[in-house]
């Protein structure tokens, strides 16, 4: 009989396996490419952190806040924190070649969860009628005091679109 540990490893051992036959079959790069849009330049260069990170078909995007890079002013209400940080995860996959569409999971965290119909009202609205996967997280604070809002994502797109606004790293090249 085989122990608990050898049967999670023989799972993690084929997982990676297939994800990684599946990044070859699609002729895709198997290292990672560091996306960056150019008017998040500032913030990764002085907190050292991508906004998001493509892997083949996968990209995973850093968490995106209620921050207008615009005006740079932050929502004042949950609801227009939340719009804006699904306006800012749209951003980050147009510059990674990826749209909302493309997105399979997000978490969100929240200071405050007695207000879920204002983070649900934003989610519908960026969202549509796509449904990704989600996890909700009451958090008591989060990088800034006047935060109350971050969402985080994975999105899977074979087909990468040309990106708008933003440089790739590609340590591959």
């Amino acid at each position: 009989m085989r122990s608990p540990r050898t049967v999670v490893t023989f799972c993690v051992t084929t997982l990676a396996a297939l994800l990684l036959a599946g990044c070859a079959s699609l002729n895709a790069p198997l290292h990672p490419q560091y996306i960056v849009p150019d008017d998040a330049r500032l913030s990764a260069s002085l907190y050292g952190y991508s906004q998001a990170v493509r892997v083949g078909p996968w990209i995973t995007v850093s968490g995106q806040v209620g921050y207008d890079p615009a005006t740079g002013a932050y929502g004042k209400t949950l609801e227009e924190q939340a719009s804006l940080a699904f306006a800012n995860l749209a951003r980050v996959l147009r510059a990674a070649g990826a749209s909302l569409s493309d997105v399979t999971s997000i978490t969100t965290y929240q200071t405050d969860m007695r207000d879920l119909n204002a983070v649900v009202y934003a989610r519908n609205a960026a969202f549509g009628d796509h449904r990704p996967t989600w996890t909700m997280v009451g958090v008591p604070a989060l990088a800034l005091p006047q935060l109350e809002f971050e969402v985080s994502a994975t999105a899977y797109a074979p087909e990468k679109r040309r990106s708008a606004g933003g440089s790739t790293t590609d340590p591959g090249q």
